[in-house]
């Protein structure tokens, strides 16, 4: 197997739309400023909520907009993990789609990095 340009990039983000809610986790190298941590990565909880609202006052338009319900840093990904649950069952009722998040979520951390999962997925 070739690896190098062709090699599938392994995911940044992950996003969900659930009902009106668009929650999307991502990760990032960790910048160079942040020092009270080692790890390489940061990541990124963002919660939006589609509402539908007039465009301006004098007129009957009306379009989409995003409200930002709920965003936080972590500087792990266990960290993450810890809170994840609580903060998605605020947005979400079934315990099975947060669970699917989570393990979403979980090939952010392990995708790339583990090589059990590099042996068994032929990357």
């Amino acid at each position: 197997m070739i690896k190098g340009k062709d090699k599938k990039k392994s995911p940044d983000y992950v996003k969900v739309i659930h009902n009106d809610y668009v929650i999307t986790i991502g990760r990032h190298i960790r910048f160079s400023w942040v020092t009270h941590t080692d790890k390489d990565y940061m990541y990124f909880l963002y919660i939006t909520r589609t509402e539908k609202n007039f465009i301006g006052k004098n007129t009957a338009h009306v379009g989409k907009f995003n409200v930002l319900c709920h965003q936080q840093t972590f500087y792990d990904y266990h960290r993450l993990m810890l809170v994840i649950e609580p903060i998605l069952s605020e947005y979400i009722l079934q315990s099975e789609k947060i669970f699917e998040i989570c393990m979403l979520v979980q090939e952010l951390e392990y995708q790339s990095g583990d090589p059990l999962h590099q042996e068994t997925s032929g990357e």
